[in-house]
């Protein structure tokens, strides 16, 4: 399911038409819940359930938005889609537009993120960590430049999570919170538009598949050897796993943007 989902991902990378990243967004759903429900507790199948309910409903909103843009006479071929258009063309174009929304996690869609990423396998996680939003920030980066509502979802993006993470007790949780915050930036960076910014942007996306993957992988190996995932129920784990913290301290530092590290190096682009 991983290698799939993966090749799904790639596969949406590469679509040169809005056809073919139709199929390839569904794909990505089909094939990333399996790696929900392969932990096989009823907590991640109800989760498993729900998020492929809501990506489904991405495809299917995307799907909708291509046939309105199309019918208004414009090209299948993905370039630039942006949101001043009129008529059908103008419904089409926001249809897509929330159609890449919801798979990149804007603020009141976040949900399924934040429901179903913790309650994957530890090696899951770090594959769902890796593709899913990462293929809608590229999506906007392709289709929707320079739109200055972009900024404004984005900073939300940036700042509303914190406060979830803060008091968030499931350690897994949080990093899916603070995911989010990191799309922020990146979408932050689509629209602003520049040269600088959708670099960075691209890049933060690039550098967020492996600091986040990194942690995910180093909660995954604390489930591995406790069982737990709360915060409250883990304490001195550097002694018994100290290459783990070190490596935890590392993706810490990275996601922290610290000098030298690669998150510094793309926030300072989109900033």
């Amino acid at each position: 399911a991983g290698l799939a989902y993966a090749a799904s991902a790639v596969g949406a990378v590469f679509a040169g038409d809005l056809l073919t990243l139709f199929i390839f967004w569904e794909l990505l759903a089909l094939t990333s819940v399996f790696l929900v429900w392969a932990r096989r507790t009823d907590k991640a199948y109800s989760s498993g359930m729900r998020y492929l309910i809501i990506q489904v409903l991405s495809g299917v909103m995307l799907l909708a938005g291509m046939l309105a843009f199309v019918t208004a006479g414009n090209d299948l071929r993905f370039e630039f889609i942006g949101l001043e258009h009129d008529g059908l063309a103008e419904v089409g174009a926001w249809l897509i537009f929330l159609a890449f929304g919801i798979k990149c996690a804007f603020p009141f869609v976040h949900n399924w993120l934040t429901d179903a990423y913790p309650e994957a396998t530890p090696t899951g996680t770090i594959f769902l960590a890796s593709f899913t939003t990462k293929v809608a920030v590229y999506a906007f980066a392709r289709g929707y430049p320079g739109t200055e509502l972009l900024v404004w979802i984005g900073g939300t993006m940036a700042c509303f999570p914190i406060f979830y993470a803060v008091i968030e007790n499931d350690l897994r949780r949080v990093l899916a919170y603070s995911m989010i915050n990191q799309i922020g930036f990146m979408v932050v960076g689509i629209g602003i538009g520049t040269a600088i910014a959708l670099n960075g942007a691209v890049a933060h996306a690039f550098n967020d598949v492996i600091f986040k993957g990194l942690l995910m992988m180093t909660m995954g190996a604390v489930l591995h050897m406790t069982g737990r995932m709360n915060g409250s129920d883990l304490g001195g784990l550097y002694k018994s796993m100290p290459k783990t913290a070190i490596l935890c301290m590392v993706g810490a530092a990275s996601i922290s943007a610290f000098p030298l590290f690669s998150g510094f190096v793309s926030k300072s682009m989109i900033m």
